[in-house]
């Protein structure tokens, strides 16, 4: 936990404070960094030896008996659901928040299927990428095998188009491509994206 001095939330008699949510009632991650570190002056340091995953829905016990618990249970678990932060951060997010209410089915539903379209598309060109550098494998085999997933690329993006704009990772107008070069060639920025990781806030204090 921060030193007492550096607090400016008093856990003894302060009233836990609402855990920002965004227009759909998932956890906002960057809004709730803010109003964590707006308890703590601004002087101190998150400083800590280890980072680790803060579950963005909790209590785990909500998910876990919910009604629908496998929707539920999937939906906390996506990587979009979590966040690596400084466990001193972690802890103290525990200490001064109340838990977020639980989203209704279809925003959970909503959120899995863009998580898996968005991987879907993430792992179909990575996987593609090393198929094209492999050495001991003959051009047709190649040709078909790359083809094959070009096609497999167009079908999850058109799996994308099904999901909610709201809910999207992903812009599909900047994804689209005509040919296995531009699928390929998409494996990068799709890299950068970085759709398939759980978000780092490692360094909160900027």
């Amino acid at each position: 936990m921060p030193p007492v001095e550096y607090r400016l939330f008093d856990t003894t008699k302060d009233e836990l404070i609402e855990t920002p949510l965004d227009d759909k009632g998932l956890v906002d991650l960057d809004a709730l960094i803010s109003v964590v570190k707006d308890t703590i002056d601004p002087d101190y340091k998150w400083i800590s030896r280890l980072n680790d995953v803060h579950h963005l829905q909790w209590y785990k016990s909500l998910y876990n008996f919910h009604d629908n618990p496998d929707l539920a249970v999937q939906f906390r678990e996506l990587a979009t659901r979590k966040a690596y932060v400084p466990r001193v951060f972690h802890n103290w997010t525990h200490r001064v928040t109340l838990p977020p209410p639980v989203p209704s089915e279809e925003v959970m539903h909503h959120s899995i299927e863009a998580q898996k379209v968005a991987t879907s598309l993430v792992k179909t060109t990575s996987e593609a990428v090393r198929l094209s550098r492999r050495k001991m494998i003959a051009d047709k085999i190649l040709q078909i095998r790359l083809e094959q997933a070009f096609e497999n690329y167009n079908i999850y993006l058109n799996n994308a188009r099904e999901v909610p704009i709201e809910f999207s990772l992903i812009k599909i107008e900047e994804l689209e491509v005509k040919s296995v070069k531009e699928m390929l060639d998409i494996n990068k920025f799709l890299g950068r994206m970085a759709l398939d990781q759980i978000p780092l806030r490692e360094k909160i204090n900027v």
